[in-house]
């Protein structure tokens, strides 16, 4: 279903800019969506894109908008159906402020990254970091995957080492003063990622299959 969404770019210490969306959607709907727009509309070009979605406020976002006769504004190819009607305004914020308004998604791109951290409004009226996701999903450490039987749960995939629910997930407040540290790892192979409010998101993609470990053979000869 659609929610009033904020879409924008991360800046230091928790800053944000960012454009209102009126029909946004949820992350399993508008994740690919963005995804989609990266690569078919900015050929993978994260600084066009933010460019382009921070350029004006936005009805909807769509991969391929088609002029509809109802609209006021003729689409913007390959990313969306604009509007000038009440949230015109460039949205300047911080994740540390309360949500101020009825907005109940917020997707932030992280440029040097490539990634795209979502984050949903809580009833407590704060942000509070939902997902984080790859633009490119090949890139993604570990991702969901439907149930092997029917009626049984998802399970979660190590994209490394094909490790299925074997992630362990060690969520603290950050030592920044708002939003959380946290470290999702592989028990199998070791890879993790770590986020911060500070420095962002930092990935280890560990070698699989591990490599052979190694003799040292001036040692032996000389034993």
């Amino acid at each position: 279903m659609s929610a009033p969404a904020l879409i924008g770019v991360a800046a230091f210490r928790g800053a944000y800019t960012a454009r209102h969306v009126q029909l946004g959607e949820a992350p399993e709907v508008l994740v690919p969506q963005l995804r989609r727009i990266w690569t078919d509309t900015f050929d993978r070009d994260t600084d066009a894109m933010a460019a382009a979605l921070l350029a004006r406020p936005w009805l909807q976002l769509a991969v391929n908008p088609k002029p509809r006769r109802w609209d006021q504004h003729p689409p913007v190819p390959g990313v969306g159906y604009p509007t000038l009607t009440g949230h015109d305004t460039l949205w300047r914020g911080s994740l540390r402020e309360n949500v101020d308004g009825p907005v109940e998604w917020l997707y932030l791109l992280h440029l040097n990254h490539r990634r795209l951290v979502v984050y949903e409004a809580t009833v407590h009226g704060h942000w509070l970091r939902h997902s984080a996701h790859h633009l490119d999903p090949a890139e993604d450490l570990f991702v969901t995957a439907p149930a092997l039987d029917d009626g049984g749960s998802e399970m979660t995939v190590c994209t490394v080492c094909g490790a299925v629910d074997q992630i362990d997930h060690v969520e603290v407040p950050s030592l920044a003063g708002y939003g959380n540290d946290t470290i999702t790892s592989c028990n199998r192979c070791g890879s993790l990622i770590a986020t911060s409010p500070i420095v962002g998101d930092h990935l280890v993609r560990k070698p699989w299959p591990p490599p052979e470990p190694t003799t040292d053979g001036a040692s032996d000869s000389a034993g």
